[in-house]
């Protein structure tokens, strides 16, 4: 099957949408918070334009990049999509919907193009194309289930789109909470294809959600064989999470004294 490639975007903001500068990553993911209720003002064209380019610069096994998008802004179609989600109140108010989607072997239309494409921009040599091919289509059709496959990269995608959103001074909520076989129906997404999750994207009302703290490295982390925590100094863990955990140990080592 034929496909349109694209280079690297190169025409797109620089700055929020507010006309301050962007955010950094790892400010973007500190700020981000899965906004409740959001404006009904709406996504410059620019911006969406932007964000859509950069989460389909997300990186893919083989460079196959399975994911596909529905942006849906029609307020009867974002209500279309709400009954589908568990009549979610923030869908109908923000003014982007984003369905993620992907459909299983679909790969199979694209392989052929995609290698081609590949080695015209210097990816390996043409001849190796076969090898490739053959190496890819083993392990996509014998070593790992097309439902796995097509989420775990579909959800590379969606993190992009999600914190390129965030970096734009937007506010995002992820979401899944929704019926798939539901949406799928009401969107004409072919039977075959696994209904990922939702993104809405816009202008959240205050107040923001409080940040609700997360685990300290020792608590997700191991150090060369799972068991080992890492060693971390815990500078990571502020104060108040670790004077909650002790407290916490104290009172279950005093409930475990005999009576």
């Amino acid at each position: 099957m034929k496909a349109m490639f694209q280079d690297k975007p190169r025409a797109f903001p620089k700055t929020c949408v507010d006309g301050k500068a962007m955010k950094s990553l790892m400010q973007a993911l500190l700020d981000r918070r899965a906004t409740q209720h959001f404006k009904p003002d709406s996504v410059p064209e620019e911006y969406l334009e932007a964000i859509l380019q950069f989460a389909g610069q997300a990186p893919s096994g083989y460079n196959l990049q399975p994911w596909r998008f529905i942006v849906v802004r029609e307020k009867e179609n974002r209500e279309r999509l709400m009954k589908a989600a568990f009549n979610q109140q923030k869908i109908s108010e923000a003014p982007v919907m984003v369905i993620f989607y992907a459909i299983k072997d679909d790969w199979k239309n694209y392989i052929d193009a995609i290698f081609q494409e590949g080695a015209r921009r210097g990816v390996g040599k043409p001849e190796m194309v076969p090898q490739i091919k053959q190496q890819a289509s083993n392990f996509l059709e014998k070593m790992v289930p097309q439902a796995i496959w097509v989420n775990r990269h579909t959800m590379i995608a969606f993190t992009a789109m999600m914190l390129v959103a965030e970096s734009y001074g937007l506010d995002t909520a992820p979401m899944e909470g929704f019926d798939p076989v539901a949406v799928g129906k009401e969107f004409g997404i072919p039977g075959n294809a696994e209904v990922v999750a939702l993104l809405a994207i816009g202008f959240g009302k205050e107040p923001d959600k409080t940040y609700g703290g997360r685990f300290a490295l020792s608590e997700i982390v191991s150090e060369e064989h799972f068991g080992r925590p890492w060693k971390s100094d815990g500078k990571s863990a502020d104060k108040s999470s670790r004077e909650m955990f002790e407290e916490i140990q104290r009172k279950a080592k005093t409930d475990l004294q005999p009576a």
